[in-house]
């Protein structure tokens, strides 16, 4: 966080006094204030990093060192985002910043959980290092499943509880992040149990995650304190967890649904509807926005615009136990945005710790350089490039036919087919399917996944570092040439995605930081991405309607309802891993 520009307690008084003058003075534009819902003209004197004063546009002769006339604009607090993976943006902290303070995003509450996966309690160091004397504010909301299922799959770290204790003593960390293993916290798994125990015991923000649980599984969940979720599908989702006191994390895709939001304004008192990003990958970053789009999204499909504005400032902020952020006030930080249109949300200017950062969709401040470690280079760990001999799949039997579980990916909650495939000379015909493996990269154990799916691709291979949550890297294909391609690319780049067809390289994203990040800037990403997701569409990739790429969440053992991990076939579930062959 910005650290240059702090002002003390004195020099806000006396600037609220009159008896110096404000830094900087915004006059008349319009005010949208998150405590009364009112809109009015109105002064506002800034000194340092911090709010000094609010009143009625030409009440009282101001003296300031700088003036914006804002005439015809809105001011609105600039937005805090609590729950988000910097790292879906592919991008390292330094290079997120410039990219989303010019959407009006000026506080973030990061869960490193994904680095933390690949390089444990390092990656999270880097991530708060990485992010220091930033103009935008950046708090850790620590991993607390890491990996997201102990023993069923290989990530490159594994956190207890005595790690939560010890990274709750860091720097700007405030809480514990998404605590995904809802099934450990109402089973009272000893591990995830002392895991939020430390979190109680240290009195932070204990953020949640969790998926389809009935009345009773849910008042157990809230009933240790975990206060929030994200995994909200439906209006149903969103209103049970309000009427138990947690927060209700909302992301943009359920906001564009036009019958969601008429519901959500049934709701007489929305002081738990929060709005989050969680996973914006660099494209739609570019394209889109941040968490402004969000808000977009929520008032250009019915929401009130001072309502909408209120979940992606003021609540998040109170949630968060930020109490200096989420309001244009006093004493407040001088966060602020300036609108053309409310309803549009349109961004003019965003100033952030009392300096304009971005100006019409621009970034305009300054960033620190940040050198990321060699270590956080090296981090995609094969002995060996492979061959097609590596994705073969052997059968039990020498000829004939036997039953095989499939993952069927043509919808986003994959589901468990059983097939009945040909076998010749011991190895399973695949024709009309799929053949998918994924390839444990951190600790050198030779850990291989491999399976059968169907509907995901109908030509080439496609190859990720990038797989929640454990990012081993996961690789699909039609044929296994094409899979070793894929496969042997990524581990000369250290990382990232890549798609094969005929031998040849067709599409690649360089990932070399922690095999999930780049140092460049996010335009740079943006336009390889874009390019990656036209050449899945050529290749038949199934695309899923969400904010991520189809092959990152094969492996995603928190995901409904059948993944594969580095130890094989798993049903979600029923929280066992399957065979892939089936006996009788």
């Amino acid at each position: 966080m910005a650290e240059v520009n702090q002002v003390s307690y004195e020099e806000i008084v006396n600037a609220a006094m009159g008896r110096i003058p404000f830094d900087l003075i915004i006059r008349g534009s319009e005010l949208v204030n998150v405590y009364t819902s009112e809109i009015y003209r109105a002064d506002i004197g800034i000194v340092g990093n911090r709010i000094a004063y609010v009143g009625e546009a030409g009440s009282l002769n101001l003296d300031a060192k700088k003036s914006v006339n804002a005439e015809g604009l809105y001011t609105v607090p600039g937005l805090v985002d609590s729950h988000l993976h910097v790292e879906s943006s592919m991008v390292i902290p330094t290079r997120f910043a410039e990219a989303v303070l010019p959407h009006g995003t000026t506080t973030v509450a990061i869960d490193p959980h994904e680095i933390a996966n690949v390089l444990g309690k390092d990656g999270v160091r880097l991530m708060i290092e990485s992010s220091r004397n930033l103009p935008l504010k950046v708090y850790i909301l620590l991993p607390t499943c890491v990996p997201a299922v102990l023993d069923v799959e290989t990530a490159g770290a594994t956190f207890f509880a005595k790690d939560i204790e010890e990274m709750l003593r860091w720097e700007r960390v405030i809480g514990l992040a998404e605590i995904m293993d809802y099934p450990g916290v109402i089973n009272l798994s000893s591990r995830i149990t002392e895991i939020v125990k430390a979190g109680l015991k240290a009195n932070v923000v204990l953020d949640g995650h969790h998926i389809m649980l009935n009345d009773r599984e849910l008042c157990a969940y809230a009933s240790t304190g975990i206060e929030a979720n994200h995994e909200n599908f439906s209006f149903e989702d969103v209103l049970k967890e309000v009427r138990v006191g947690m927060y209700a994390k909302i992301r943009k895709d359920l906001l564009s649904d036009p019958e969601f939001v008429k519901r959500l304004n049934g709701l007489k008192d929305h002081q738990n509807i929060i709005f989050v990003t969680d996973d914006i990958l660099p494209d739609n970053l570019v394209e889109q926005g941040h968490l402004d789009d969000t808000v977009r999204a929520a008032i250009s499909n019915g929401m009130d615009p001072v309502d909408a504005i209120k979940a992606a400032t003021l609540r998040p902020a109170r949630h968060l136990r930020l109490f200096d952020v989420g309001a244009v006030a006093p004493g407040k930080r001088a966060d602020i945005i300036l609108l053309k249109n409310l309803e549009r949300f349109t961004i003019k200017t965003v100033i952030a710790e009392g300096k304009i950062v971005g100006s019409d969709g621009k970034f305009v401040g300054e960033i620190p350089a940040y050198n990321v470690p060699e270590y956080a280079k090296k981090s995609v760990k094969f002995d060996r490039f492979f061959t097609p001999e590596d994705f073969t799949i052997k059968a039990p039997i020498k000829e004939g036919k036997i039953k095989v579980n499939v993952i069927d990916a043509s919808a986003v909650l994959t589901r468990l087919s059983v097939e009945e495939m040909s076998v010749k000379n011991g190895i399973l015909e695949l024709d009309g399917f799929e053949t998918i493996a994924v390839l444990e990269r951190h600790r050198g154990t030779g850990n291989k996944g491999i399976g059968v799916i169907k509907n995901f691709l109908k030509e080439g291979a496609i190859a990720s570092t990038v797989s929640h949550d454990s990012h081993n890297m996961v690789v699909v294909g039609s044929n296994l040439p094409d899979m070793c391609v894929a496969s042997n690319k990524l581990i000369e780049t250290q990382g990232g995605i890549v798609a094969v067809k005929d031998g040849a390289i067709i599409s690649l994203v360089e990932l070399p930081v922690g095999g999930i990040m780049s140092e460049e800037p996010v335009e740079k990403l943006a336009e390889k991405v874009s390019k990656f997701r036209e050449t899945c569409r050529r290749l038949g990739v199934i695309e899923y309607p969400t904010s991520i790429l189809s092959i990152m969440v094969l492996s995603l053992p928190v995901a409904p309802c059948i993944r594969i991990t580095d130890k094989g076939i798993f049903d979600v579930l029923q929280n066992r891993l399957l065979p892939l062959f089936v006996t009788e």
